[in-house]
């Protein structure tokens, strides 16, 4: 597998990445930062606070990220998943015909909640996400880059496919 991703991808480096003891792990293309911060959910007309475990790294001129946050009390994986992905879309002013929303399957998943994939081509820039839940938590992987780029979707294949949970 690792020969695989080296050829479709040279400029990358993956490397496996996990979750503490939870038993989740995914592909990075480089070493990941680590920062912890309070984020503000919209849902329902009402503000959410909660804490967003974000870990980070560029290559290739693409940004990776994957963020972990606990449902908020009050709130379902779903609506929480559906907050989270208004507020990552939000910044980049993009009108909703803009944003490509499917369902989207994961390794080991058995969640309620279905899994979700998006994209967004929108002036300069290109961006694709994954948001899933599992137990009492929601996490979202996502790349960054420039519209340009024709190596993202790609890159974002192999970072998208190499997320298993336990």
């Amino acid at each position: 597998m690792a020969a695989a991703l080296g050829a479709c991808t040279p400029a990358l480096n993956w490397r496996q990445v996990s979750a503490g003891t939870s038993g989740m792990m995914w592909l990075m293309p480089c070493k990941p930062d680590q920062a912890t911060r309070p984020v503000t959910l919209r849902v329902a007309n009402q503000d959410v606070q909660t804490s967003l475990l974000l870990q980070g790294c560029e290559a290739s001129n693409m940004q990776f990220t994957f963020g972990q946050m606990v449902v908020p009390q009050g709130l379902t994986a779903s609506d929480a998943i559906r907050a989270w992905r208004l507020a990552s879309v939000a910044p980049l002013e993009a009108a909703s015909t803009d944003v490509l929303v499917q369902t989207w399957a994961i390794q080991g998943a058995h969640a309620q909640t279905p899994p979700e994939r998006a994209q967004v081509m929108i002036g300069t820039h290109q961006v694709q996400w994954v948001w899933f839940a599992d137990g009492n938590k929601i996490y979202q992987a996502a790349v960054y880059g420039k519209a340009k780029d024709k190596g993202l979707p790609e890159a974002a294949e192999t970072y998208f496919s190499g997320i298993k949970l336990p």
